[in-house]
């Protein structure tokens, strides 16, 4: 740990300050996730060799502190270098510090460490599918965890979340259909123009096509649908589909890979595994990205009073190559309001909503 680090290393100042920073920037991790859920929590510092059974808890914003103090250490010590899957940068722990201050509404220094990230040259995924934007390569990455086929470091995601119609293609031998967004998800997006779909008309029975393809460009790179094609095959998602079936909630025990809501998860797959029994995922895990970096940014400085800011940060996200939405001009409280549904959109399934929600 650190306090050995400091008392029996003996590297250079730098690769010791490097060391330090990485181990500092963890622990601000972790203690991020800590005081998000339990608000008071028992810091240990340096020395684990001597700890007391009735140690004091913290304060939360003591422990805001202590996050505040190991990320920006880890941000100052650590290399500046936009390439993501490597050691930790410096970019990663000012992202994280951005993300953490927001939970701690702390907005000066969430605004203050988005400033340092945007200052490394980072730039918005700007191919031309945004499902690039959260893919090994992309330049949107700050800190990502990349698997490797070859040395069968790899994950069961797609096991896990395809569809189970998949089976019959790639023979996948677990369930599939873990994930299935909901249909109030699908109704959060807005149509290609910028504004919101009326979707009253199928909120009973119909015969009507939905609008899917009206939508703007995330959605269909974020979820299966109805009439989509995945993997070669226009997908079913209804009663007795073949290629993805519809079962009524609770219907059985189990989904069996079947959708209880009519939809698949579509981010985050690879689409080019067809052999899930034989061969498991080894697809990037991007852990904070570019985009986030803005939408903390715009909602610090909304919280500052910082209006026309706030509108540009979010703005960009939006208006990128490969989403092409026009920028919104909301302001007060109906602007935090687009800015949540922005937040819900861009980052969906990537971990943020729940606690976005809850904080």
């Amino acid at each position: 740990g650190l306090n050995k680090l400091k008392k029996y290393a003996s590297f250079g100042q730098t690769e010791q300050e490097r060391l330090e920073a990485e181990m500092r920037f963890f622990r601000g991790y972790l203690y991020t996730d800590l005081v998000k859920r339990y608000k008071e929590v028992i810091i240990y510092d340096e020395d684990l060799d001597n700890i007391k059974k009735d140690m004091p808890v913290s304060s939360e914003a003591e422990g805001w502190n202590f996050v505040y103090e190991d990320l920006k250490f880890a941000g100052e010590h650590l290399p500046v270098d936009k390439t993501p899957n490597g050691r930790l940068t410096s970019g990663a722990a000012y992202a994280m510090l951005s993300r953490a201050m927001l939970y701690a509404e702390r907005w000066d220094d969430a605004r203050i460490a988005a400033e340092e990230v945007m200052g490394m040259g980072y730039k918005l995924e700007e191919k031309e599918n945004y499902s690039n934007a959260f893919k090994a390569g992309s330049q949107e990455a700050i800190l990502q965890y990349c698997y490797d086929k070859s040395s069968t470091v790899t994950h069961d995601f797609d096991g896990y979340m395809a569809p189970g119609g998949d089976k019959a293609l790639d023979g996948n031998s677990m369930t599939g259909g873990f994930g299935t967004p909901t249909q109030e998800m699908v109704e959060s997006y807005e149509d290609k123009n910028g504004n919101k779909v009326d979707w009253s008309e199928w909120h009973g029975t119909t015969t009507k096509e939905p609008p899917y393809d009206q939508l703007e460009p995330r959605f269909a790179a974020t979820i299966i649908y109805r009439g989509c094609t995945w993997k070669g095959r226009v997908m079913d998602c209804s009663v007795g589909g073949t290629n993805g079936a519809f079962m009524a909630y609770r219907e059985q025990s189990y989904s069996y890979g079947k959708t209880t809501t009519g939809y698949f998860l579509r981010k985050l797959l690879d689409e080019k595994l067809i052999d899930v029994k034989g061969t498991k995922s080894s697809q990037a895990w991007v852990e904070i990205r570019f985009a986030e970096v803005l939408l903390n940014k715009a909602e610090a400085a909304y919280r500052l009073n910082k209006t026309t800011e706030a509108q540009s940060l979010m703005n960009r996200v939006r208006g990128r190559q490969g989403v092409n939405l026009p920028g919104k001009s909301s302001s007060g409280e109906a602007w935090f309001n687009d800015y949540r549904n922005e937040r819900k959109i861009e980052l969906a399934y990537e971990g943020h909503l729940f606690w976005d929600m809850r904080r």
